[in-house]
């Protein structure tokens, strides 16, 4: 597989250890229940019995078979790991910091063309001020006046967009270098079952061929 496919194959392994993890942390999924019924010391000549009362309608997969499969998840997700590590120290480039730092790029570029849609602009409020003054008999008054408001862009728009011309093409570039990278890089590792299948269907295979 190259190394797109590995990181995939990453995501699945996961996926399927967060689902059986899930399963196993749900008290219901991993114990029976079982009532015991003395009716024999309440009632003479009674008999006492033993009833089963757990729900096997919510247990979908054995807990045995779960938990055997969750060490192979683990082992399958080292050795995953090795073979990734292992891809990733042939490459010219860090792609992870090239991932990273690409995705800081996109996210500059966002906030500046957000930027360049603003303008400059001015409200007028009529009568929004409110001042006080003295009558002629010495009484405190007010009034009402217009207010402007004037909102100017603080920078320079032009450098901006060319900023965001920069940034995005720069972004352009290194993204079509990780590309190339996740496709073109072999990683020695082959998933043991299928990916596109569910975890019931994986489980029933692996459970199968032990």
């Amino acid at each position: 597989m190259n190394l797109k496919e590995a990181f995939q194959a990453q995501n699945k392994l996961n996926e399927l250890f967060a689902h059986f993890t899930g399963y196993l942390e749900i008290e219901r999924n991993v114990t029976t229940v079982h009532e015991k019924h003395f009716r024999s010391k309440s009632a003479q000549g009674q008999i006492d019995e033993v009833l089963d009362v757990t729900n096997y309608d919510s247990k979908i997969y054995s807990a045995n078979k779960v938990i055997d499969f969750l060490l192979v998840l683990i082992d399958e997700r080292e050795k995953l790991s090795k073979a990734i590590h292992s891809a990733k120290a042939k490459l010219e480039m860090d792609i992870d910091s090239a991932v990273n730092v690409n995705t800081k790029r996109h996210s500059a570029a966002s906030v500046l063309r957000e930027m360049t849609l603003l303008k400059s602009k001015s409200l007028l409020q009529k009568n929004g001020g409110t001042g006080y003054v003295f009558n002629n008999e010495g009484n405190q008054t007010n009034y009402r006046y217009d207010v402007e408001v004037v909102t100017t862009i603080d920078f320079d728009r032009n450098k901006v967009r060319a900023l965001v011309k920069k940034l995005q093409a720069k972004a352009d570039e290194v993204s079509a270098q990780i590309d190339a990278a996740l496709i073109n890089t072999p990683v020695d590792y082959v998933l043991p079952f299928d990916s596109h299948a569910n975890a019931a269907e994986i489980l029933e295979e692996f459970s199968a061929s032990k």
